[in-house]
C-alpha cells in the first residue's frame, strides 16, 4: 500500500511537471508569434539588405571616386551585419526569410552593371538614396509600431546607421 501511495504521488508529480513545462512552452512560442506586419517588415529589409549589399559591392568595383569607393565598402560592411543579424532574430521568430533578391532591384542592379564612369557614380548615389529613404521610412515606422519587442528593439538599434547611410549618399551626390 505504501508502495502504491509513493508511486501514484510520483507519477503524479511527474504529470504536474510535465504539464508546467508544456504550459510554459505554450506560452513562450505565442509570446514569439508575429503579426503579418512585422513578419512581412521581416522579409521585406531581409531582401531589401541583401540588394543594398549586392548593389554596393558593384558600387566599390566600379566607381572611381574613392570617396564612393569607401561608402560603398561601409556599406557593404554595415548591410552584411545587418542582414546576419535580422537573419538571426528571423529565425528564431520561425520567419523564413528568401534568399532572392526583388525584381525590381535586381533590374536596378542589372542598369547600374551597364553603366560606368561618372553616370555609373550618379545612378548607383541615386539608388542608394531612394532605397535608404524607404529604408528609413519602413525602420521609422518598425520602431514605432512592431508589435515584437525583439524587431521593435533591433529596427530602433538600426536607425542611425541608415540616417547615417542616407546623409552620406545625398552629401556624395551633390558633389
Amino acid at each position: 500500500m505504501k508502495k502504491t501511495s509513493i508511486t501514484l504521488l510520483t507519477t503524479s508529480a511527474f504529470a504536474f511537471c510535465a504539464a508546467l513545462l508544456l504550459a510554459s512552452t505554450g506560452i513562450a512560442a505565442e509570446k514569439d508569434t508575429l503579426n503579418a506586419a512585422d513578419v512581412k517588415f521581416i522579409k521585406q529589409e531581409a531582401a531589401a539588405g541583401m540588394a543594398v549589399v549586392k548593389t554596393a559591392g558593384l558600387g566599390a568595383q566600379k566607381t572611381s571616386r574613392e570617396e564612393i569607393k569607401a561608402f560603398a565598402q561601409m556599406l557593404v560592411t554595415d548591410h552584411t551585419a545587418a542582414n546576419d543579424q535580422l537573419a538571426k532574430l528571423a529565425a528564431t521568430k520561425g520567419v523564413e526569410t528568401s534568399t532572392v533578391i526583388n525584381p525590381k532591384d535586381a533590374e536596378h542592379y542589372q542598369t547600374l552593371e551597364k553603366s560606368s564612369g561618372t553616370e555609373f557614380d550618379k545612378e548607383f548615389l541615386a539608388e542608394i538614396v531612394r532605397g535608404h529613404k524607404k529604408c528609413v521610412s519602413n525602420f521609422e515606422e518598425a520602431s514605432n509600431d512592431a508589435k515584437d519587442s525583439d524587431l521593435k528593439a533591433w529596427a530602433t538599434g538600426m536607425l542611425p546607421t541608415l540616417k547615417t547611410h542616407l546623409g552620406k549618399a545625398m552629401e556624395l551626390s551633390a558633389k
